[in-house]
């Protein structure tokens, strides 16, 4: 029962420090992420404002139609 008990200490000992250090992570590399990669209004896409809600699939019709070429309607 004691080797046990001592087995979960040391278990418990170990995952606290990682999960700490996974925090921690998260809380600065993570932030950091967001910070540089977030879109900023008014800058970068100088296309329409509702431009980013569209699916990749709409927006590739929408680019052939304006070139003339025929596409596949489902």
């Amino acid at each position: 029962m004691d080797l046990l008990m001592e087995a979960m200490r040391g278990l418990g000992a170990m995952l606290l420090q990682v999960v700490a250090v996974l925090l921690l992570e998260e809380l600065t590399f993570g932030g950091l992420v967001r910070l540089f990669v977030a879109p900023r209004p008014g800058i970068g896409n100088r296309g329409a404002q509702d431009d980013r809600c569209l699916s990749l699939r709409r927006k590739i019709r929408e680019l052939k139609r304006k070139k003339g070429e025929r596409t596949c309607s489902h």
